[in-house]
């Protein structure tokens, strides 16, 4: 948006000074008043499950802010995450979330803890950013095992609009096209200026109302070929998704 300010006050001290019959001041009277051109900037992007109310609990259950947030997420060893890839990469560790169901019905100290992590790597002919909301429901914590609301809530509705907002590489995305899904597991194709991508969503494996993890993905060529099911099975055949949650756990890895 672009607005034109005039400089009035300018304007007016010109004609005082020619008023005051300063002999430079018929000089500047005659010199041509500048436009100026104010930019402001963007309005910020309001994530999906803060425009409707009607759906904001679906998308984001939990007691935290469900949303990949590059800029605010440390850098950390890809070590100390929960999502990698075997090609390496940044890693990002993200918000700690505690599903709002179970935060209400815990007793004795919480027992649920989600970690929202990401990484970020090319391989071959492709640059992926990809993200994990993850618990480990093994994990023995000095309060004992996670509680019965504890995990993965899904959200069948998950649409274009979610797949827009998923990360920095979808929030400049254009040319969205080719929604297909199954469940919970859906995909998207769009534009990363003259590259071909495709998004990514998929569930981990079952449990108790939901799921271990929900993992989301934004995989583009770095050419301009077009994304083929192959990359979308290499690229997640990459990632590896860790389930054990060692910090705090009482258990081994293993066990």
């Amino acid at each position: 948006m672009h607005a034109i300010y005039r400089l009035a006050g300018a304007t007016a001290a010109l004609a005082i000074m020619a008023s005051a019959g300063d002999p430079y001041a018929q000089e500047a009277k005659q010199l041509p008043v500048p436009n100026v051109t104010v930019t402001a900037p963007a309005a910020p992007t309001v994530p999906p499950y803060l425009r409707d109310p009607w759906k904001s609990y679906q998308r984001n259950p939990y007691a935290g802010r469900y949303r990949v947030e590059e800029d605010k997420f440390p850098e950390v060893p890809c070590s100390e995450t929960r999502i990698a890839s075997s090609a390496g990469g940044r890693c990002l560790q993200g918000y700690r979330l505690v599903p709002g169901n179970a935060l209400f019905a815990q007793r004795g100290g919480l027992k649920c803890d989600m970690a929202l992590d990401v990484v970020m790597y090319n391989i071959g002919n492709l640059a992926i950013e990809a993200s994990t909301l993850i618990f480990d429901p093994y994990k023995l914590a000095a309060t004992g095992f996670p509680g019965k609301y504890c995990y993965v809530v899904g959200y069948p509705g998950y649409d274009q609009e979610d797949f827009q907002d998923m990360n920095q590489v979808t929030r400049r995305g254009s040319n969205w096209r080719n929604l297909v899904g199954n469940g919970e597991d859906k995909s998207i194709e769009f534009s990363d200026g003259p590259h071909n991508c495709v998004a990514v969503r998929k569930a981990g494996p079952k449990w108790r109302g939901g799921y271990v993890y929900m993992l989301h993905a934004s995989i583009c060529r770095t050419d301009t070929a077009a994304v083929r099911a192959e990359d979308i099975s290499y690229a997640l055949g990459s990632l590896q998704v860790r389930q054990y949650d060692a910090r705090g756990n009482l258990r081994k890895a293993g066990e």
